[in-house]
């Protein structure tokens, strides 16, 4: 039986637009390549996990748009202003408007394999027009989005919630999230499979099943010997 996919939305399909933030930073007379701001990305994302991991407060890490502009290189006055600059133009349109070319490759190669699919992010209830922008609405039948469902991952009762729309079961599905401690942990605690993706392989020695991106999941899944009972799947079930 093929598994029903639970996608995550930001880091999973879509992405921060890095062209602008590099924009917003070349005005400062600072030049940072594209490449280098998604890798500062992944790098909070995963100081953010080992945060949770040692039962640290989330709020003891800069956030995403102070650490982003730091770590480019900007200096430490201008940031807030620039911060600032940038939490504005992502409420009056979404920054994580972007995306590749090869995850819409890989969708369309999961769909044709008759993989069903749907979306659960946490998010600020803009997930299906980020879709709609990106054109991957007509890949996921639904959208489960934290702000209009009222509960953020890992809270299970956001995971449960979508079963029972969907009329399904934990054992019948897979989860795909990038935040190790959020997504994984979450679908573990549901009693769904959960994949992490690792896309600089920064969770060397973690338990579970990691890939680098979702352009990955569909040689994964084909895997004829593949079981999403095996607890390569389950790193948190008991966490």
């Amino acid at each position: 039986m093929q598994p029903y996919l639970l996608l995550d939305a930001g880091g999973t399909i879509i992405f921060p637009d890095f062209r602008l933030f590099r924009e917003v930073i070349l005005a400062q007379g600072v030049d940072v390549e594209e490449a280098r701001l998604k890798r500062i990305a992944t790098e909070w994302i995963r100081r953010l996990d080992e945060a949770f991991r040692q039962h640290q407060d989330e709020s003891s890490l800069p956030d995403f748009f102070h650490d982003l502009l730091g770590q480019a290189g900007i200096p430490q006055a201008s940031i807030p202003a620039l911060a600032a600059q940038l939490e504005e133009a992502d409420r009056h349109q979404s920054l994580w408007s972007a995306t590749y070319p090869w995850v819409g490759l890989a969708l369309e190669r999961l769909c044709r394999a008759g993989l069903r699919a749907s979306v659960i992010s946490n998010a600020d209830g803009r997930v299906a027009q980020q879709l709609e922008h990106v054109g991957f609405g007509r890949y996921v039948e639904q959208i489960f989005d934290s702000r209009i469902v009222g509960y953020e991952k890992p809270d299970v009762r956001l995971f449960q919630h979508a079963l029972q729309k969907l009329g399904l079961r934990p054992e019948e599905c897979l989860f795909v999230g990038d935040v190790y401690y959020i997504d994984v942990l979450g679908a573990n605690r549901a009693g769904i499979a959960a994949v992490h993706l690792d896309p600089c392989g920064l969770y060397a020695g973690w338990k579970g099943c990691h890939i680098p991106s979702i352009g990955a999941l569909p040689d994964l899944l084909a895997n004829p010997n593949l079981k999403l009972s095996d607890e390569l799947f389950f790193p948190l079930r008991e966490a």
